[in-house]
């Protein structure tokens, strides 16, 4: 995995524009609660199904199509039409049972649901492009306020009584998120935080991720399975402790704050979810909840930050990788909800409940331990280029002083891979043409590269960048 560890105390320029994600957040989690609970016992199975089954189709369409779209985010009429398209859905299932009931109600909020969720995952996943182009720093801040910033959004929403009133801040959020997402790009294109690898196709990925993505959310289905639905707010809480942890602990240990460290601790949390499943106190299974989404958030936040790195210092693209890994994520909780569902007369039994959650227990400790490896923390977690192969994804080289050094300053202030490589090259006293010439970049480029360079590392010329990489070098 890419970008292990935040270093340095490099100034941070915060957007709030940035954070507009919530806003789809709280936007599912809100339609999923107040507007398709009423009809989700008319048809033949849950509508919540419908969403499951269309988001992860939708992710897979966009990474399968991601070399001819390449971006979402510079696609304004996509992104707009995705935005609009959750505010006709969520305003339709909102207005359905005013004229319809029974099983005529249900297809025409299937369909609505199909139509609202499509749009979902096209908005969704253009953040997260976005997000792929930022720092390290700045994606695990904005990310995780996001989830913070959604469970006090939920909360608030599902406070007020009237109906009218959630149905229409419900309507107006994806048009909200859109609005900040365009701010947003428009504010921070030149930013230094901003300035990550040219995004290209031609990558594969491994299973070992994927496999992992799904088990947490098939994991955190299946605890949710055994709340009621007058907790399904409450248990927010858990985002909330998480989100809040993460950004105390980012701040407090800028200087060593490893990602690794969030999914080294999601699994314990994840587990104790588990184990408070076989109590049979009142509470236990809203504390069962809580530990769940707090593992869940831990663990998407860890997701984000590793595959935002891979992308921005390796140029992977994020229509792609997200499109693949959103979607393997999205199975999983539909398949961990069919599991909850269909299993419940056998979760009645004691015995067999026990069985059941110690085998699950057993399960997620053992993918966790063979999923994820050390090597795993220091390159790019099975993404490789078709052409080049994983070798060549390291982030660190120790055969030398100077290489490592440079690797240390791209981490600590944000260089891409290329940039990297420009650094080592710089430092061994290289002249930009002799460099491009190495690199076989056009001498533009080079200079563009330079430039990147010598801002996000704060000096003004070669001079002072060789000092200042000399001084790290000891």
């Amino acid at each position: 995995m890419d970008d292990s560890q935040v270093q340095g105390k490099a100034r941070f320029e915060f957007s709030g524009w940035c954070l507009g994600l919530f806003l789809v957040v709280s936007f599912s989690t809100i339609v999923g609660m107040r507007l398709a609970g009423a009809v989700s016992d008319a048809g033949p199975f849950p509508l919540g199904w419908v969403s499951q089954l269309v988001r992860p189709a939708v992710f897979v369409a966009l990474a399968l199509l991601a070399r001819r779209l390449s971006t979402v985010l510079e696609r304004t009429a996509l992104v707009a039409g995705a935005a609009a398209m959750m505010t006709a859905g969520a305003a339709g299932l909102a207005a359905a049972p005013l004229a319809l009931s029974g099983v005529p109600l249900w297809t025409a909020a299937a369909l609505l649901s199909i139509l609202l969720n499509a749009g979902l995952a096209v908005l969704y996943l253009t953040w997260l492009e976005l997000y792929s182009q930022m720092g390290l720093m700045h994606v695990l801040v904005y990310f995780t306020l996001t989830h913070f910033a959604s469970a006090l959004t939920t909360f608030f929403v599902e406070s007020i009584a009237s109906q009218v009133a959630v149905t229409v801040i419900a309507a107006f959020m994806p048009l909200g998120s859109l609005a900040m997402l365009l701010k947003a790009n428009a504010r921070t294109r030149n930013a230094a935080y901003r300035q990550g690898e040219r995004q290209k196709t031609g990558w594969t990925i491994s299973v070992r991720p994927l496999l992992l993505l799904g088990a947490f959310g098939f994991s955190n289905a299946t605890i949710h399975g055994f709340i009621g639905t007058e907790d399904q707010v409450t248990v927010l809480l858990g985002v909330c402790v998480a989100a809040l942890g993460v950004l105390v602990a980012v701040f407090w240990r800028i200087d060593r704050f490893e990602v690794k460290s969030l999914y080294q601790v999601s699994v314990p949390v994840l587990v104790a979810g588990f184990l408070f499943v076989l109590m049979s106190f009142g509470w236990s299974g809203v504390a069962a909840a809580l530990c769940s989404n707090a593992a869940y958030a831990l663990f998407s936040i860890f997701v984000t930050a590793v595959f935002c790195g891979i992308s921005y210092r390796y140029g992977v693209n994020a229509v792609w990788i997200f499109g693949i890994t959103q979607a393997s994520r999205s199975i999983g909780s539909f398949v961990g909800n069919l599991a909850s569902t269909f299993g419940k007369p056998l979760y009645a039994d004691p015995a067999m409940l026990v069985v059941v959650i110690s085998g699950l227990v057993v399960l997620m400790v053992a993918l966790s331990m063979t999923l994820v490896s050390d090597r795993d923390f220091a390159t790019t977690w099975g993404v490789a280029s078709r052409s080049q192969g994983t070798e060549l994804l390291t982030v660190l080289d120790e055969e030398e002083r100077t290489t490592q050094t440079c690797a240390r300053v791209a981490r600590r202030y944000g260089l891409t891979r290329r940039e990297e490589e420009v650094l080592v090259l710089m430092m061994r006293g290289y002249t930009l043409a002799r460099i491009g010439a190495e690199l076989y970049v056009a001498d533009s480029t080079m200079k563009t590269h330079s430039r990147h360079i010598y801002r996000k590392v704060g000096v003004k010329n070669r001079q002072e960048l060789q000092e200042f990489v000399a001084a790290l070098r000891g």
